[in-house]
């Protein structure tokens, strides 16, 4: 069955378990999960990257959106560090059931507004959204030796962040 993050991670709260998120780039990965989420009953998070949707292409979502609906199991289908207001409404229309907007790069009132737009237009529809603020690092960019120039999210800001985003 394919449900919303919200719905998805209810009993992760409740029973204090996590949910595994798969980054897939084709139909060998996506049934590869789906097949071990059955046989363990485990519910699984299908996360596609923007690269990785122009890869397939939108009509590949419909495979996902058959096979997951079709399964006993509870999945979503997550775009992954989506940067855009399109990348996110593509997504929207090929079924996707969560979004990832990642704002994290820009300055944080454009971070804020781009978050809160997202939010308007996925909500409306049903699917939830994750947002990003601050940073780990992006790749190739690390310093050896330490971790003195990645930016942690504030938790102050991290609080300001959702209330004024939904």
């Amino acid at each position: 069955m394919l449900v919303s993050m919200h719905e998805l991670l209810k009993p992760t709260r409740e029973h204090g378990f996590a949910i595994g998120a798969f980054n897939v780039a084709d139909s060998c990965f996506i049934r590869a999960v789906v097949e071990e989420a059955e046989a363990t009953n485990t519910p699984a998070i299908i996360s596609i990257h923007p690269s990785e949707h122009d890869f397939v292409g939108d009509a590949f979502f419909s495979y996902v959106r058959d096979i997951t609906q079709r399964s006993r199991v509870p999945f979503t289908l997550h775009l992954d560090h989506g940067a855009s207001v399109e990348h996110v409404l593509r997504a929207i229309q090929c079924g996707f059931t969560s979004v990832m907007i990642d704002g994290s790069l820009l300055p944080y009132e454009e971070n804020v507004a781009l978050t809160r737009e997202v939010v308007q237009l996925a909500h409306a529809v049903g699917v939830s959204v994750e947002g990003e603020l601050g940073t780990i690092g992006q790749t190739g960019t690390s310093v050896e030796g330490g971790v003195s120039e990645v930016t942690y999210t504030d938790p102050a800001q991290a609080e300001d962040f959702v209330a004024r985003t939904g």
